[in-house]
């Protein structure tokens, strides 16, 4: 089986494109297009950061969660 790519499965995780997610990142988009093709490796520091993406946003769907169930009580 093949291995996804980091880069592509953050950008399907978090529903974004790689221009919006280098923005999300502070870096270039060409920085991350080097990153997804191999030219350059992925810094660590990156993957913690998508990990906190990731975080965040399963904060925000949580909280957006419980506060439907608010509006049902």
């Amino acid at each position: 089986m093949d291995k996804v790519n980091p880069i592509e499965q953050i950008c399907e995780d978090l529903g974004v494109n790689q221009k919006k997610l280098a923005e999300m990142m502070g870096i270039t988009p060409n920085s991350l297009s080097n990153w997804k093709s191999g030219k350059q490796k992925i810094p660590s520091w990156s993957l913690k950061m998508f990990d906190l993406f990731k975080i965040q946003k399963e904060h925000e769907e949580l909280k957006r969660t419980l506060s439907n169930f608010k509006v049902f009580n």
